[in-house]
Formats: C-alpha cells, sequence, structure tokens
C-alpha cells in the first residue's frame, strides 16, 4: 500500500540537525477534538503555532487515513524537548478520532509514515529500543521523556491503548515486513471528505454557489478567515463519506423542500431556511415568521440523543443542508449519528462539544 503524502509545507526556516538517529511517533493529546474535522483543526493550530516559533512537528496522520506533511524532514522541528530535537529526522503526530474504522485507517497510514520516514533517515523500524540516543530507532514521545527529558509528554501510549493497540502490538506493526501484518485498513487513502482545487477563476462564491453550499460553511471547514483563496489550494466541501456526491447533498435538501411544501431546487438558501424556522416557530407556539429570535429562542427544549419531533427535524435539517454533516435525510430522531454531526458543529463554533443541543446551539446554528 502506498499513500499520497499532502503537501502544506509552512514558511519558516528550519535549523540544520546534528544527528538523524530518531523518528518520533506522537498523538495530538487533545480530548475535545476528535470529530470529522480534528485532522483539519489540529493542522491549523500547529500552523498559527508554527508562525508564533511555537512548537510543530513534520507530519500529521487522520482522517481516515490522511497523511499531511507540514515541515521539511531532516531539518530541526520542535515537537520532542530540547535534548531529542536535534537528533529527530521526523515527528509525526497522530490526530484523534472516536470513530473506531477511522481510527484503523489512521493507524495502518501512521505505521506506514513512520516506517518509510525510519526507512529515509537510514535508522532501524525497532520502536523504543535502549536508553540513549545511541540507540537508534522509532521513539515514542514517552520514551524520550522517560531517557532523554527536556519534555514530560507520554503520547502516544494511552490513546494507542484506548484502541487496543499495545506498545508491543505498535513495536510488532512497526517491524512487520508486510502491510497485511499490520491492522487491515478499509480503502486507507481514500479521503472522507469531499474536495476541491482551487484553479483559475473559482472563487470562494462561485464554490459554494457550484456544491450548493455557503460561504460561511466554506470558511468554517476550512479555517478560512477571509474568501482569500490561492490556485491550487484544496477546499474541504463537505463532510460527507467518500462516496458522496455533491448530487446526494442536492437530493437530500429537494428531499427537505418537498416536506416543507415549496419550491425543490435542491438549494439551501433563505426560503428553505426561513420555511423549516416558520415550522419549528409553528410547532412550538412561537410567532410564525421564519425569523429566529429571543421568542422562539425561549420556547425550545434541550434536545439530546433518544429525543424525537419536528424539533429534531428542523435541527438535523440545518446541520445536512447548511453545514454538509453526514446525517443523510432528516428523520426527527436524535440518535448517535446525529450527536456526532452536533459535537462536530460545535466544535467548529468553539461551543462545548457534548452533543446536546441547547441555547448557545441553536443560536449558532439558527441565528
Amino acid at each position: 500500500m502506498t499513500y499520497i503524502i499532502e503537501q502544506q509545507l509552512l514558511t519558516i526556516t528550519q535549523n540544520n540537525l546534528i544527528s538523524k538517529s530518531l523518528v518520533i511517533a506522537h498523538e495530538s493529546g487533545n480530548l475535545n477534538n476528535t470529530g470529522s474535522l480534528s485532522l483539519e483543526n489540529e493542522i491549523a493550530y500547529m500552523k498559527r503555532m508554527a508562525q508564533k516559533n511555537g512548537s510543530f512537528t513534520s507530519h500529521w496522520v487522520g482522517g481516515g487515513g490522511r497523511i499531511v506533511q507540514i515541515a521539511q524532514t531532516g531539518k530541526i522541528q520542535y515537537g520532542a524537548g530540547k535534548y531529542a530535537n536535534p537528533h529527530v529526522y521526523a515527528q509525526v503526530e497522530l490526530a484523534r478520532t472516536s470513530n473506531p474504522d477511522w481510527f484503523k485507517k489512521d493507524y495502518v497510514a501512521y505505521v506506514w509514515l513512520l516506517k518509510k520516514l525510519a526507512a529515509e533517515a537510514g535508522i532501524p523500524n525497532t520502536l523504543n529500543t535502549g536508553t540513549s540516543l545511541a540507540s537508534k530507532g522509532i521513539k515514542t514521545h514517552h520514551w524520550i521523556s522517560s531517557n532523554l527529558g527536556g519534555t514530560t509528554h507520554t503520547d502516544p501510549d494511552a490513546y494507542l491503548m484506548q484502541h487496543s493497540i499495545s506498545l508491543n502490538q505498535f513495536a510488532r506493526d512497526l517491524s512487520s515486513t508486510t502491510q497485511k501484518e499490520v491492522l487491515s485498513p478499509s480503502s486507507p487513502t481514500k479521503s472522507n471528505h469531499l474536495h476541491h482545487i482551487v484553479v483559475k477563476g473559482d472563487s470562494l462564491w462561485s464554490i459554494a454557489k457550484k456544491y450548493h453550499t455557503t460561504l460561511t460553511w466554506l470558511k468554517t471547514i476550512n479555517q478560512l478567515s477571509s474568501e482569500t483563496i490561492l490556485i491550487g489550494q484544496r477546499l474541504i466541501i463537505s463532510t460527507n463519506s467518500s462516496n458522496a456526491t455533491p448530487l446526494s447533498q442536492f437530493a437530500i435538501i429537494k428531499t427537505i423542500q418537498k416536506t416543507l411544501g415549496i419550491k425543490q431546487d435542491g438549494l439551501f438558501g433563505p426560503v428553505t431556511k426561513q420555511s423549516l424556522i416558520s415550522l419549528l416557530q409553528k410547532k412550538i407556539g412561537s410567532k410564525s415568521d421564519g425569523y429566529w429570535g429571543p421568542e422562539s429562542a425561549s420556547k425550545m427544549r434541550i434536545l439530546k440523543n433518544g429525543f424525537s419531533g419536528w424539533d429534531v427535524y428542523v435541527v438535523q435539517a440545518f446541520l445536512t443542508g447548511n453545514y454538509h454533516l453526514n446525517l443523510d435525510t432528516p428523520d426527527k430522531h436524535y440518535g448517535p449519528k446525529t450527536t456526532e454531526a452536533v459535537k462536530q458543529f460545535q466544535l467548529s463554533f468553539k461551543l462545548l462539544a457534548d452533543g446536546i443541543t441547547g441555547p448557545k446551539t441553536y443560536q449558532k446554528l439558527f441565528g
């Protein structure tokens, strides 16, 4: 299995190494960032830190088997403390996920990349051997803390164990001679997102129109502070599964519009949004004007797993139509899929990601 390594290199100066003795295995350690955008969120954060002379590593793995390189290998990266950094050829971070299938894909890609980088550096693909720099190979961040110092992190041990991967298993997988000996992936090179590569003449508005989405969503999901985009830039369009297409989203919106009894154009525009809010207002006994306000907000119940009703339907419709979260056609039942979509939405807007739809989530969703 060969992976595509996406290049998103930082425009910073990296100093020369003293030696190429180590490759380090990390994980993000971010308990609150486990949704479908965890990889993108972590990369965006690390890029900001690197520009401020903070810590950074060379690679990230996540998103269901994606690999992204953000810094040069064979140059100093600042991710493992002052004693290790000058001797580290590459440092690899693993983004967290709450999706077991995604973890399997991430783990296989993680192992593949660590082995590849060790081969490039000309060091053994053994894990945590020895107690000093003289023992070249792949090391966990925990090994660095225990043997070299300069850092106190203990990753990725606990996160791997959460997914039933012991350090002994990790070591065996790194030393295996064939990919089949590692956890079997399911098409790990396929992204679980719909993407668009920016070409000449594109604008964020034209891309939003093409994929029946909004400027706000594109800016949110791609961590954009403005509407400026560059030719060749890779934009995430939606977090649907890899076999989804814009037409599937189009069809879902048309189904929503059919339920509302309005024109079925497949576009989640102002008329559709106002009709959904109006439907919700009728169900809760609020003034039915199609505009979200304090009166409507005061009459909403707090939604969570197990609830059903038209209020759930409208929440699902907005998550699916306006934010392209993977919920399929709204069904009025607040189950695990809706809970996860709400968590993803909450993370995107820096809300408490508990999967419960309360006043603050309603305001961001409908306001």
